[in-house]
């Protein structure tokens, strides 16, 4: 009880400091901007038709390679400091334990993810300004996005997955899109911490950036079966087509990377912090 106590303990000592830091305000305000104006045209186009459209833009603006490389930079930012130890880490670590500060940071970045994934969708929702719809279905409006031409008429920047609606139930596509969001800003924010500890340099952020960039560089460059190596790419609840599937990416080996991955950098930086005790 008393390794649990002192970890949670770290935990909600980060939390504090960071929640209200001037890097996660200005992220949160930029992130929802973002969103908000991205939102807007659809919301234009619910009061064009007449129709309001359901709480799913969220699974859409993930799926979208731009939207989603910006959600991805903002966790890059959010977690940049990883592995968080400032001037008072020495006085932290000796009231908890080396092992209850590490652990307890895991739990703040499982935390600080998963919040900031939860602002996304409710930022989602907020942006269609009152005009949405509480069922569970897919609705009109984003059918019409998804098959039409409407979507370049009213300037909506993100794409509607035709593919997403044809073949995933709406609370289906929601709770797994939420959840493939969610661990792999995880795995974004374990890598950092990771790398850094590891190499006691930033280097942690730079070979992020790398991965969250992979999507872009396999397109261009490289070979689809790479995509399987690629946690943006896995994220992507429009990635598991039959064409993807053939490279054996599918939602089981998405979970599969995601878990063997986060649970390897667990282990790793617990085991690191018996050879590891400044960090500069």
């Amino acid at each position: 009880m008393g390794y649990i106590r002192r970890t949670l303990q770290v935990t909600l000592f980060q939390l504090r400091r960071e929640l209200l830091s001037k890097r996660t305000i200005v992220l949160f305000l930029i992130i929802r901007i973002f969103i908000y104006s991205n939102m807007e045209p659809v919301a234009v186009f619910c009061a064009a038709v007449g129709i309001k459209a359901t709480p799913l833009g969220f699974v859409h603006m993930i799926n979208d390679f731009i939207f989603q490389t910006v959600f991805m930079l903002g966790i890059l930012f959010l977690l940049s400091s990883a592995p968080f130890r400032g001037d008072f880490y020495p006085y932290i670590v000796y009231r908890s334990g080396d092992k209850e500060w590490e652990t307890g940071n895991i739990l703040y970045i499982f935390i600080m993810t998963f919040l900031y994934t939860v602002f996304l969708v409710i930022i989602s929702m907020i942006g269609l300004k009152g005009r949405i719809d509480f069922v569970c279905e897919w609705g009109k409006i984003w059918g019409t996005l998804a098959r039409t031409n409407a979507a370049s008429q009213y300037g909506v920047q993100f794409a509607v997955s035709d593919y997403i609606i044809g073949k995933y139930e709406p609370l289906y596509a929601m709770v797994v899109s939420f959840l493939l969001e969610w661990i792999c800003f995880i795995w974004v924010g374990m890598c950092i911490y990771f790398v850094n500890i590891l190499t006691k340099k930033a280097v942690g952020v730079f070979l992020a950036g790398i991965f969250v960039f992979l999507d872009a560089m396999i397109y261009n460059s490289w070979t689809p079966w790479a995509y399987r190596f690629s946690p943006v790419t896995l994220s992507h609840l429009s990635a598991f087509t039959k064409g993807y599937v053939y490279y054996g990416i599918t939602l089981q080996y998405a979970w599969r990377f995601f878990g063997i991955t986060i649970i390897g950098f667990i282990v790793g930086t617990i085991l690191l912090t018996k050879k590891v005790r400044d960090y500069e």
